[in-house]
């Protein structure tokens, strides 16, 4: 019954050292074409979550330039309420694509870089109230005002 019980106990260990110990890594293997279909790009502040609209003098108005963010995403809708995922676009860009996020209290930069393109995103976004944000994104770099709808 000892040798049973030592047997077993050696070949369920010997086991768990041959796997932990290998040296293949599928996220290795990954081509470069392909990004994981699990990949959280996006990660954007709760102060920032929720749909924002273009708004001049303070009044939202219908325009291409509405956002929104998510807890794992950032969504343009345009007028004619066409949403496009950020994320979306990247995993169908060549070679897909890397994010680098900022975060404070009041502020929430974006830096999407396009492996296949260069093409490279720079957004900014800083909290004003609970119901206004300021955007700019380069090259142009002049804030615009959002309001939460």
């Amino acid at each position: 019954m000892k040798k049973q019980l030592f047997l077993a106990l050696s070949l369920t260990l010997l086991s768990l050292v041959t796997v932990n110990c290998s040296n293949s890594n599928d996220d290795d293997n990954i081509p470069t074409n392909q990004q994981p279909t699990t990949t959280q790009y996006f990660h954007p502040p709760t102060w920032i979550q929720g749909t924002w609209k273009y708004a001049p003098f303070g009044t939202p108005m219908d325009s291409q330039l509405t956002l929104k963010f998510t807890d794992s995403d950032i969504i343009s809708i345009s007028s004619g309420g066409t949403q496009t995922s950020w994320t979306e676009k990247i995993k169908v860009s060549p070679n897909g694509g890397n994010v680098d996020e900022t975060t404070t209290n009041t502020e929430y930069n974006v830096t999407i870089k396009y492996n296949s393109t260069g093409v490279t995103d720079f957004f900014e976004f800083r909290k004003i109230s609970n119901t206004e944000i300021q955007y700019r994104q380069a090259p142009v770099l002049n804030w615009t005002s959002l309001v939460k709808d």
